[in-house]
C-alpha cells in the first residue's frame, strides 16, 4: 500500500513500471549516454540513475537550492506519441513537481518525433529561452516572445498545466534508432564538451561500451561522477581534459554565463540601479550559500578555486572570506594582467609595494575602524560619510597599484599584521572596514582574513556620498 497519499515513490506503479518494462531502455540509455560529457564537463554535476522515479535523472549541487542540490530528470519515449500522450508526460511532471517543489531544475519529454499538431513544442521553447541571455538588455523583446510563448502553452493545455510547462518543462527530438546512431550522439557530445581531445573512433567506441555495460549492470542505482570519470578514462586510455582548479563563476547583473562553472548567483548585490539589500539578506542569500559551497569542496577534496565573473567589493571580501585559507583553500583571482594565485608568495628581498599606516588614538563604541585604500584613501573623508571621528581609524593606504599576485599577497600580509595588532591592542567585539581598491585585491585580502571579530563590511554609495554598511563576516 501508499501511504503516502499519492506522492511517486520508487515502489508505486510508475517507479516500477520502468523496471519491470526494459523495451525502450537502449533508447533512455543512449539517450543519457549522449547528454554525459556535458554533464562531466560541469563540476556540480555529482551522479545520475537510470530508471529511478524517472527513466533518466541526473543530480546537481546547486548552493542556492533549499536542499543544495537540484534534479534534471528526464522521460525518454522511444515510440511517437500521441498529442494526448504529450499531455500525459506533462501532467506526471507537473505531479512530480507538486509533490516535490523545488527539487527538479527542468523535466524533460525525450521522444523521436512529435506529433504534427504540437510539433511546435520542439522548436519555440527552445529558441525563445535560448535567446534569453542575448535580448536581456532589452526587456521588451524578451518578454514579449515570453507571453506570445506562454499563451500558446496555456490555449494547447489550460492555464494551470500550460504555465507549468512553460516554467519548468523542455522537449527535445531525438532520432536515436539503433546503437550506432547512440555511438554518433555520445561522440559528437564528447568531442563538443572536451574539444582538446585527440581521441581514435576505436577509443570512443570502446568508452561508448564501457559506459553502456556499467549503466546496463546498475539499473536503478546511481552511477557517481568518479566512477563514471574512470570508466571513461580508462577507456580512452587518457585522463578527460578537467580543469585542475574547481572553477567557480560569480553571476552579477551582467549576466555571466559558464556550464562549466560552478554558478553563484549574486545578481542582487550588483547594485545597478537597486540599493544594496541588508545585512541579513547579504547573509541568507550570499554568504550561506557560499558557505554551503566551500562545505561541499571540502568534502572532496577541493583545495584550489579558480574564480571567474564581475563582483564589487562586498561581494569579493566575502568570496576570499568564505574560501579562506585557514579552511584550506587557494585562490586563483582573475585579473586583466592575468591569474593571482593566493599562494603566490614573493621571493624574498623582491621589491614590495610601500604601505602608508595611521595608528588610531583609540576606537569608538566598541567598534574597531579600519580603512585600506589602493590609489585612493578612504579615512580622507570618512568624518563626512561614515561618521567616524578623526583619529579613531586603523588607516592603511597606498599609492601605487598592485600589478601581481606576489606584490598582492605582501599587500594582504601588512594589512593583516597592521589590524591583528590593532585588535590585541583594542580588543574590539566588532571591525567596521572600509575598503577602496581593486575587487581582486579584495577577494586577497578576504582570504587572509582569519582570526578577526566579527567585521561589518560597507560600500559607497558615490551618489549619495556616504557608506553604506553591507555583510558581515562572522561565524556561520
Amino acid at each position: 500500500m501508499n501511504g503516502n497519499s499519492g506522492l511517486p515513490t520508487l515502489t508505486d506503479a510508475k517507479g516500477l513500471g520502468g523496471v519491470i518494462a526494459q523495451e525502450g531502455f537502449d533508447y533512455q540509455l543512449w539517450d543519457g549516454l549522449a547528454r554525459l560529457p556535458a554533464w562531466l564537463a560541469n563540476p556540480s554535476f555529482e551522479q545520475m540513475i537510470f530508471e529511478g522515479l524517472e527513466d533518466l535523472e541526473a543530480r546537481f549541487f546547486a548552493p542556492h537550492a533549499p536542499a543544495g542540490h537540484l534534479l534534471e530528470r528526464y522521460q525518454a519515449k522511444s515510440a511517437v506519441l500521441a498529442p494526448g500522450e504529450v499531455a500525459e508526460v506533462f501532467k506526471s511532471f507537473q505531479t512530480f513537481e507538486t509533490s516535490f517543489p523545488q527539487v527538479a531544475r527542468v523535466q524533460t519529454l525525450v521522444t523521436p518525433q512529435l506529433p504534427k499538431t504540437v510539433s511546435w513544442l520542439g522548436r519555440d521553447p527552445s529558441r525563445v529561452r535560448r535567446a534569453r541571455p542575448f535580448y536581456a538588455p532589452f526587456s521588451g523583446i524578451a518578454a514579449a516572445s515570453d507571453e506570445k510563448l506562454k499563451d500558446d502553452l496555456i490555449a494547447t493545455y489550460g492555464e494551470k498545466l500550460g504555465t507549468f510547462v512553460f516554467d519548468a518543462v523542455e522537449v527535445n527530438e531525438r532520432n536515436l534508432p539503433d546503437r550506432d546512431s547512440g555511438l554518433q550522439a555520445f561522440g559528437v557530445a564528447l568531442g563538443r564538451s572536451f574539444p582538446s581531445l585527440d581521441i581514435s573512433s576505436r577509443r570512443i567506441e570502446q568508452a561508448f561500451e564501457a559506459l553502456s555495460s556499467l549503466a546496463r549492470r546498475n539499473v536503478g542505482i546511481p552511477l557517481l561522477r568518479g566512477v563514471l570519470i574512470k570508466t571513461i578514462d580508462e577507456a580512452l586510455g587518457q585522463r578527460l581534459p578537467l580543469p585542475e582548479a574547481y572553477p567557480l563563476l560569480v553571476r552579477s547583473d551582467r549576466n555571466e554565463q559558464d556550464e562549466t562553472a560552478l554558478e553563484i548567483d549574486a545578481c542582487a548585490f550588483s547594485r545597478g540601479a537597486a540599493p544594496y539589500p541588508d545585512v541579513h539578506e547579504w547573509r541568507s542569500d550570499l554568504l550561506l550559500p557560499l558557505d554551503r559551497t566551500a562545505r561541499w569542496l571540502r568534502q572532496r577534496g577541493v583545495s584550489r578555486v579558480a574564480l571567474s565573473g564581475s563582483y564589487r567589493l562586498t561581494t569579493a571580501l566575502c568570496l576570499g572570506w568564505s574560501l579562506r585559507s585557514a579552511i584550506g583553500f587557494e585562490l586563483e583571482i582573475p585579473t586583466r594582467e592575468g591569474s593571482w594565485r593566493t599562494d603566490d608568495r614573493p621571493a624574498p628581498g623582491t621589491a614590495m609595494p610601500t604601505w602608508r599606516s595611521v595608528e588610531p588614538a583609540g576606537f569608538e563604541g566598541g567598534d574597531l575602524v579600519v580603512s585600506v585604500g589602493v590609489l585612493r584613501d578612504p579615512s580622507i573623508d570618512l568624518a563626512a560619510t561614515a561618521n567616524v571621528a578623526p583619529g579613531a581609524v586603523v588607516a592603511l593606504s597606498l599609492a601605487e597599484p598592485i600589478t601581481s599576485a606576489a606584490a598582492a599577497q605582501a599587500s594582504v600580509s601588512f594589512v593583516k599584521r597592521t589590524v591583528d595588532a590593532a585588535v590585541a591592542r583594542f580588543r574590539p567585539a566588532t571591525i567596521r572596514l572600509y575598503l577602496a581598491g581593486p575587487a581582486a585585491f579584495a577577494v586577497a585580502l578576504g582570504h587572509r582574513w582569519n582570526g578577526m571579530p566579527v567585521t561589518q563590511l560597507h560600500e559607497f554609495d558615490a551618489a549619495a556620498r556616504c557608506y553604506e554598511p553591507t555583510a558581515r563576516l562572522e561565524a556561520l
